[in-house]
């Protein structure tokens, strides 16, 4: 009998998906299921039960936490296959994937085809050495820093993503363009930017595709720069947002993308974010693709 593991963040998202639906609705594949909960001591250690599959129920920052226990283990471990429940508020990386939002109608297919999926090593910081979905410098930082300040405790999931755009508009207005110097493999980049975001996945924040043909899987990251001139086609594009009028939007229209293996931020004005923490200590750092360092399974909804 295979071994299944769930790894549950019971407060991601709106901490309505409870332990005994997720063990519900793996028991009934026919697998041995083991369960841990990420708000517990020593949830860690779960891969003393010899998985064969991880069943994983939370958000971004869920996924971010598993990736750091499965980069100490032994490479075979870190090619468990991965079915992931996106239960967070902005499910970034399950958008990426394509991974339906309907968890309930997930078909669970063990032997289905698997999606590789980098992370990037990061050398010159002290407390991050990896990340999953972006790292970069500008708006995203301080718009970071803002969400910190005011958690609304009644606000719907999609109430919080329509505030965090409105938040970030307002940064937008007021935020002074940052002076960076990059280098993307043998590209050097510089000027003033809104935003730099060296992205692995489409979706950063609250679900801005800033990286269309961004795919976490092949070798490559694609850096997103946008300049300071392009301030009022950026303040539009997220008031159609706003609106929900996403219809022909397409953020290539006013930035540009570089595709790279390996970047380096030689100068910036701090802070950075690497995911959703900030650092505002380090004054430069690389960033190198790891090809490959996790799978996910290809999930489609029950007919």
């Amino acid at each position: 009998m295979k071994v299944a593991q769930i790894v549950h963040n019971p407060t991601a998202g709106n901490g309505k998906h409870t332990k005994k639906d997720l063990l519900h609705k793996v028991e009934k594949e026919g697998f041995e299921t083991k369960y841990v909960s990420t708000d517990e001591t020593g949830w860690e250690d779960f891969l003393k039960n010899e998985p064969d599959v991880i069943f994983l129920a939370g958000g971004d920052g869920t996924v971010h936490k598993l990736a750091a226990v499965l980069l100490k283990a032994p490479i075979v471990k870190r090619r468990i296959p991965i079915h992931l429940f996106p239960h967070g508020t902005a499910n970034n990386i399950a958008t990426t994937l394509k991974i339906p939002s309907n968890v309930s109608a997930h078909e669970i297919n063990f032997n289905g085809r698997k999606l590789n999926f980098d992370n990037g090593s990061i050398t010159g910081l002290e407390e991050q050495n990896f990340f999953l979905e972006s790292v970069g410098m500008g708006i995203f930082p301080e718009l970071i820093s803002e969400m910190k300040k005011k958690d609304i405790e009644a606000e719907t999931l999609s109430e919080k993503l329509q505030r965090t755009l409105e938040v970030l508009l307002k940064i937008i207005r007021n935020f002074k363009a940052e002076e960076a110097e990059i280098v993307a493999d043998d590209i050097t980049i510089k000027g003033k930017f809104l935003m730099v975001e060296l992205m692995n996945i489409k979706y950063v924040g609250p679900n801005l595709k800033l990286a269309p043909a961004a795919d976490p899987g092949d070798g490559y990251f694609d850096l997103v720069l946008i300049p300071e001139e392009s301030r009022r086609e950026l303040q539009d594009y997220l008031l159609k947002l706003i609106k929900d009028d996403r219809e022909s939007l397409d953020v290539r229209e006013f930035s540009k993308t570089i595709r790279a293996k390996k970047v380096e931020f030689k100068r910036y004005r701090t802070p950075a974010h690497i995911d959703d923490d900030l650092n505002d200590t380090a004054k430069s750092f690389t960033v190198s693709v790891q090809p490959a360092g996790f799978q996910f399974l290809e999930i489609t909804s029950e007919k």
